[in-house]
This record gives C-alpha cells, sequence and structure tokens, in this order.
C-alpha cells in the first residue's frame, strides 16, 4: 500500500530532489575528510551508521507505530544535521562553493575624510 503512494511521488519529485541530494552527500564527504572541521563532528555519522548495523537498540523494533524502526533513521538524521550546522560556516561555505565577500583593503577603503596630511624628515644617524 505504501509502496503504491510513495513510488509516483518519488518518480515525480526525483528531479528536483536529486540535484540537492547529491549536492548534501557530497558535502557530508567533504566535510567528514576535512581536518579544519572537529573530530567530534567528524566521529557522529560513523558512529551512527555503526548504531544503525549494531543488533543494540535503544528502541525494540517492535514498538508500536514504527517507532523502533525509525529511531536508527532519527541517530543518522540527527548525526548529519550537526554535522552540516556544527562545522566552521567558513568551511562549509567553501565546500558548497559559495564566493566569500571580498575583505576590504584598509588602504583603498580610506576616504578623503581618513586621510592624515604631514609632514616627514629623514634623521640620519
Amino acid at each position: 500500500m505504501f509502496y503504491r503512494i510513495a513510488m509516483p511521488l518519488l518518480l515525480m519529485f526525483a528531479p528536483r530532489l536529486l540535484p540537492v541530494v547529491i549536492r548534501f552527500a557530497r558535502l557530508v564527504w567533504r566535510l567528514q575528510f576535512d581536518r579544519r572541521v572537529n573530530i567530534v563532528l567528524r566521529l557522529l555519522l560513523p558512529l551512527a551508521l555503526i548504531y544503525v548495523v549494531s543488533p543494540i537498540d535503544l528502541l525494540r523494533d517492535r514498538a508500536p507505530f514504527g517507532i523502533g524502526r525509525a529511531d536508527d533513521l532519527i541517530i543518522v538524521g540527527l548525526a548529519l544535521l550537526f554535522l552540516t550546522k556544527l562545522a566552521p560556516q567558513a568551511v562549509v561555505d567553501e565546500h558548497n562553493g559559495v564566493i566569500p565577500p571580498p575583505n576590504p583593503d584598509p588602504a583603498e577603503s580610506s576616504g578623503p575624510d581618513k586621510v592624515v596630511d604631514g609632514s616627514s624628515r629623514l634623521v640620519d644617524d
């Protein structure tokens, strides 16, 4: 029953979702191997995947309303969320291809009101 509804919806939304999913997967892959990201954040996803394949669960799989089967997905989702949101924003922007705004050069950005007139002389010792 679920597959009859899910498959047409998946096929309908796949052209829009697939590029976003691929871009997110590339971001996660790059953040996993970037040394500028904290090691604790980089360990969250492997630990979540170990939890998924381990026979030990927080909630047993026969819990009502399918919560027992969904806890694995929730753990992986939280690991991905923490990795992408708590990583340094400059690193995430770099891997996403966002060009940072240029830092203004203080010499070029000074206007006429910030120029100080003066004179100098050479003193030879």
